[in-house]
């Protein structure tokens, strides 16, 4: 039973370690055309789930950054929740034509990230709470929560910058979405962080094939 269990295991982290590469799965069209990027353990109902990392939530293996398992033309939406910063500068432009390109015309990114301006007016508000010993000074919302390789913030963002990015590549009619009420209805997750001040964090943005 024991060396069956190893090869078990074995045969299931290839079968992960191919995902990850970009082998696509034969079943990859039983799920819907709308990817959720960076699920972690937040599974959204009427997604395709997506990480790097197998969870509960995970409905394909694959590297957000590049979704080698899903061609061209193909979803009707993407919508990646504090994911792009943890990839560096260099990488996100490349990062947005990728979902660009994976896109069908007329698909929907929607993007949420840490919002570089809500948070320095947030700090600023509340500079005496940071004073304080025992407060950090938002290490885990600004540098990440640091608990595996992939939970590093690398770069940040304001509606400025990500329009801009976003408008190189390709994408069109960008606008902020409201927090509240979450657009795929009773959803928890970073996009509506708002502790411990009642404020919101995020920044969350849409664009336009």
């Amino acid at each position: 039973m024991e060396k069956k269990s190893v090869i078990r295991s074995l045969k299931n982290r290839f079968r992960r370690l191919k995902l990850t590469l970009g082998h696509v799965p034969k079943d990859v069209a039983k799920f819907p055309q709308k990817l959720h990027l960076g699920c972690g353990p937040v599974r959204l109902p009427g997604y395709c789930n997506v990480d790097i990392v197998p969870t509960n939530a995970t409905d394909i293996l694959d590297n957000v950054s590049t979704l080698m398992c899903f061609p061209d033309n193909y979803a009707e939406e993407i919508y990646a929740c504090h994911v792009l910063e943890h990839f560096s500068h260099a990488e996100i432009l490349p990062i947005l034509k990728r979902w660009y390109a994976v896109l069908k015309p007329g698909g929907l990114l929607r993007i949420s990230v840490p919002d570089i301006d809500r948070i320095v007016e947030i700090y600023t508000a509340n500079w005496q709470h940071f004073q304080t010993p025992g407060n950090s000074p938002w290490i885990g919302l600004i540098y990440g929560g640091q608990e595996s390789p992939y939970d590093f913030h690398k770069t940040g963002f304001n509606f400025c910058w990500l329009k801009y990015l976003m408008e190189k590549a390709l994408f069109h009619s960008i606008t902020e979405y409201p927090h509240e009420p979450h657009f795929c209805g009773n959803v928890q997750d970073a996009s509506l962080a708002h502790v411990p001040f009642d404020d919101f964090l995020s920044l969350n943005i849409l664009g336009y094939k």
